[in-house]
């Protein structure tokens, strides 16, 4: 189900999204500057989509090498019928994971995973294949990322009135 705001945002709001997602440390008075609006304008703005939960907090993101997690993977996961949810709530609680997906096809789950060598990934997978109801689990090792960020938040996804 996806959320419903009270809000509703215009071009001024999605353009200010869009600065904060490319470099969330932009002030207020930059971006105001940029956008013909002042930076008090833009703080309110801001607040009311916090407060919305539009945005939800802000992050540092920071490779995952340097934290010394050298293999990716995206794990294919099968559960019984039934406990889906059981099983991807105790999923998400653990630090190695960095997201679970419900997905419709041949798998229920997919999971994206790091770890510092193959022989942590083995464990991970075992650990995996512990929890209660998971009925198969399926590794993809990823050998190189061309491309990973959030989602991309871009005025063009606000429609004008020539639209």
């Amino acid at each position: 189900m996806l959320p419903v705001y009270d809000l509703e945002l215009d071009k001024i709001d999605y353009k200010i999204l869009e600065t904060l997602w490319r470099d969330a440390r932009t002030p207020f008075t930059e971006i105001g500057r940029d956008l013909g609006i002042s930076d008090a304008t833009v703080h309110i703005r801001v607040n009311k989509m916090i407060n919305e939960g539009i945005i939800k907090g802000y992050t540092v993101m920071v490779g995952e090498e340097v934290l010394g997690r050298k293999v990716r993977g995206l794990i294919l996961i099968n559960v019984n019928p039934g406990f889906l949810e059981d099983v991807a709530n105790q999923l998400v609680e653990n630090d190695w994971v960095s997201a679970v997906y419900e997905i419709h096809g041949p798998n229920d789950l997919i999971m994206k995973v790091e770890a510092c060598d193959l022989d942590e990934m083995r464990d991970l997978l075992l650990k995996i294949r512990e929890i209660p109801n998971v009925v198969a689990s399926e590794l993809i090792t990823v050998l190189k990322v061309w491309k990973e960020n959030n989602s991309q938040i871009t005025s063009r996804a606000v429609k004008t009135e020539k639209d």
